[in-house]
């Protein structure tokens, strides 16, 4: 099969229609390595070549299609999603009108492991709510991982790319159904409502399926041998973990707690902030350890 992507020298995974002509892409084999050149010819279709006329790498073009799309993703920074009810409620949007709205998120990772899961992405949106990402191209979730978020009580979309084949790829295209477009997106969880509203700016039925909005707790002080970390809930319902004096051992305390429990350090307001779904568990982790000290 021939070959559609490469790494540019940028680091970033490209298809052969996103750079120049010949060795002017500035590429390299994405498997081996090898210097390759960008293939644009009129009669046979574009892929990308071995410098050395070797033959092409294998390299499964479903694996590739996930590549691409995390990228696209992870340099917009964010992508248009459906509305629903219940995404609404669980992510902290209120009421909505609109069917689709652009999900801005200030952190995105690739392949982060939350719990049994290991999603293709793992997004903090700019309200603080985590998001996992799924790319489908033949395999889609099933009932089982369905059920595994829900668990978690993270909230997952799956994109659906099955219609982009390796002959029906188009760059345009495929980056305005994995950035622009609502459609071919589905939420896994949490799911929608049985009977999604009209129009969402009407009042939202309760549901057993989605957790009503909880009263934010005050910010809780732990005190480790007088030393204090402070432990405030977030409006989304993570909480952010924060040495209140710098104090090596309590910042180290802090930061074992933090990525035990899957959280992600904020350098702008020099914290850590543990996902919703976790956050009891931090809690108790570190009441536990200021017990054990006192």
């Amino acid at each position: 099969m021939l070959s559609l992507f490469a790494l540019h020298t940028s680091n970033r995974f490209v298809h052969v229609t996103e750079v120049e002509r010949g060795l002017a892409c500035d590429c390299h084999c994405a498997v081996c390595g090898e210097v390759v050149l960008a293939r644009q010819g009129d009669v046979r279709e574009h892929h990308f070549a071995h410098s050395s006329n070797a033959e092409p790498c294998a390299s499964g073009y479903e694996s590739d299609l996930h590549r691409f799309a995390k990228r696209v993703i992870v340099e917009a920074g964010g992508l248009v999603v459906p509305v629903t009810a219940a995404m609404s409620m669980t992510l902290g949007f209120g009421a909505r009108l609109e069917p689709s709205l652009l999900l801005a998120c200030t952190d995105i990772e690739e392949e982060v492991t939350v719990g049994d899961l290991r999603p293709d992405l793992l997004a903090a949106t700019t309200a603080g709510v985590q998001v996992a990402i799924e790319i489908a191209y033949s395999s889609f979730c099933d009932a089982a991982k369905r059920q595994a978020y829900e668990r978690l009580q993270l909230p997952a979309l799956e994109i659906d790319l099955q219609s982009f084949t390796p002959t029906a790829f188009d760059v345009g295209q495929v980056k305005r159904a994995i950035l622009a477009a609502a459609e071919g997106k589905t939420w896994l969880w949490p799911e929608p409502m049985d009977i999604e509203p009209a129009a969402l700016g009407e009042t939202v039925p309760a549901h057993p399926d989605v957790t009503p909005p909880r009263p934010f707790l005050p910010e809780e002080i732990v005190t480790i041998q007088g030393r204090w970390i402070s432990v405030k809930e977030l409006p989304s319902g993570d909480v952010a973990l924060k040495a209140v004096r710098y104090d090596p051992e309590i910042v180290s305390v802090v930061r074992t707690v933090a990525r035990a429990h899957f959280g992600r350090y904020r350098g702008t307001h020099h914290n850590w902030v543990i996902p919703r779904f976790r956050a009891e568990a931090a809690r108790a982790q570190l009441r536990m350890i200021a017990a054990s000290l006192s």
